[in-house]
């Protein structure tokens, strides 16, 4: 088995970037667009029109930033532990609309942060596997952090849905095999392959039958 080729932490911090600014791009054009139609209609129906454009459009952008900040930044502000009830707040918020549903079970409490970061950067790849919508099913089991143990947690994602998929090369990614990553859309399988290296934890993603399976386990 070969390693993939690992990209130097300038140019993944550039395509997460990337990532997220292209996440971002559409809820602020709609938000530019509502508000530009502020501006230039008078008639009441248009003008609710745009309040509600905004409104929604703010919500998802917010959401959407949440999570990302979760899931990619460093904040001091959030310890080194993590309440695992926001992390499921900010999942469900990001993920959860009129065609996408989360079921979430845990035994754990608290997560620690990097742990919740790996948690979420497998759930954005899932994310992929049902571009029609679906259901997503998120298991974790695992011990608290300690004073003396350090956590360890294995997470478990099914993805049922019309034509639920994995991504082209992110099974390889997962594996450690040989994937080029030149682009946004396998930066966060890649970031989530480094961080399941860094916490000695293996990752995998597979077809059962018409599920897309994704895993999460200790080494």
């Amino acid at each position: 088995m070969t390693t993939h080729t690992r990209l130097e932490d300038t140019t993944l911090a550039a395509l997460i970037s990337s990532k997220i600014c292209h996440d971002l791009a559409g809820q602020i054009g709609a938000i530019n667009n509502g508000l530009e139609l502020l501006e230039e209609e008078n008639d009441e129906d248009t003008r609710y029109y745009a309040l509600e454009l905004i409104q929604n459009s703010a919500k998802a952008a917010w959401a959407q930033l949440d999570f990302h900040r979760l899931a990619f930044g460093a904040s001091s502000s959030l310890g080194a532990v993590v309440p695992l009830g926001q992390v499921e707040q900010v999942a469900r918020r990001y993920i959860e609309n009129n065609k996408r549903r989360v079921h979430w079970q845990s035994n754990l409490q608290d997560i620690d942060k990097e742990n919740g970061r790996l948690l979420l950067a497998v759930l954005s790849v899932a994310l992929t596997s049902l571009p029609a919508g679906g259901d997503f099913y998120v298991g974790i089991q695992g011990t608290s952090a300690g004073a003396r143990t350090p956590a360890r947690f294995k997470l478990g994602i099914i993805c049922k849905g019309r034509s639920a998929r994995i991504q082209e090369g992110v099974a390889e990614i997962f594996a450690g095999k040989e994937a080029k990553v030149t682009d946004t859309k396998l930066v966060v399988a890649y970031y989530a392959s480094r961080l399941a290296a860094q916490g000695h934890y293996k990752i995998s993603a597979t077809k059962d039958g018409d599920d897309a399976v994704y895993t999460v386990e200790p080494k």
